[in-house]
């Protein structure tokens, strides 16, 4: 099935054809089934999503619980619907702008994605200095990973370094010390693309990638793929790769720590 994101559209009929039209042969039956959910004859819902006639709110409401839509995606269809449903030019347009700034807010990947940890500017220069603060942080995640020692054999670099970064991150909550064992914290860290640190953030990691292609260890996979497309393609690429990366995100939360991976995507125009 393919991915309808709702935020492509300003019209939630054509968002929702376009998401009856992504489950291919399961399509079969969807009105029937829509009118059911929302206790309404088949006749109405035709005449609304092939006709003139707009969802209530309190249908839209009904109708974003039966596509699951999360509560911000349940906030925009909503808006959508007064859209369609606006009497006035003035009204119209208002409301245009209201979809069109949430629109570019959904782009922006730090919107879609937790941020719970709350560093000032000084700890953030110091965390994201080298990748070695996150990467200790999260290796502490994996059982096998408890002790300074073995985090510093497995990164190769000295002790006296490993300890270093430990005490930062265990007094910023980074990391917790129970029992003698060393674990992650409760909290998580997310630095926005309008930061000054995260082209830093990014060079850290690109770095440490340099270093593992010449291993060319075949359980890792690299890839650079310079090309030549048209400008829709490259716009559509744009708004699926945040989407793509925050259901990655969604997936990792709870599977269980059990060894450690870095993602770097690049998309960029030369």
């Amino acid at each position: 099935m393919k991915t309808v994101w709702i935020f492509d559209f300003i019209n939630y009929k054509d968002f929702y054809k376009a998401w009856v039209e992504s489950l291919g042969p399961k399509a079969h039956g969807e009105y029937r089934r829509l009118a059911a959910a929302l206790n309404v004859s088949s006749t109405l819902v035709s005449q609304i999503f092939k006709g003139q006639k707009n969802l209530s709110l309190e249908l839209a409401c009904e109708f974003a619980e039966y596509l699951a839509l999360n509560e911000t995606e349940t906030e925009y269809l909503l808006l959508m619907v007064e859209h369609a449903k606006a009497g006035s030019f003035k009204l119209q347009n208002k409301l245009i702008r209201q979809i069109k700034r949430i629109q570019e807010d959904a782009r922006k990947l730090e919107r879609r994605m937790q941020k719970n940890a709350t560093l000032s500017e000084e700890q953030k220069s110091v965390f994201y200095s080298s990748y070695l603060y996150s990467a200790v942080r999260l290796l502490t995640d994996l059982p096998q990973m408890s002790t300074e020692e073995n985090i510093a054999v497995h990164l190769g670099v000295p002790l006296n370094l490993v300890k270093r970064v430990l005490e930062f991150l265990i007094e910023n909550g980074l990391c917790v010390l129970k029992d003698g064992r060393i674990g992650m914290g409760p909290t998580r860290t997310h630095i926005g693309s309008s930061s000054p640190l995260v082209a830093k953030h990014h060079q850290n990691w690109r770095l440490l990638a340099l270093q593992k292609m010449l291993a060319q260890d075949e359980n890792e996979v690299f890839f650079t793929g310079p090309m030549t497309l048209s400008k829709t393609l490259a716009e559509e690429f744009r708004r699926e790769l945040p989407e793509i990366i925050a259901n990655l995100m969604k997936r990792v939360e709870p599977s269980p720590s059990e060894t450690s991976r870095c993602l770097n995507i690049d998309w960029f125009e030369f």
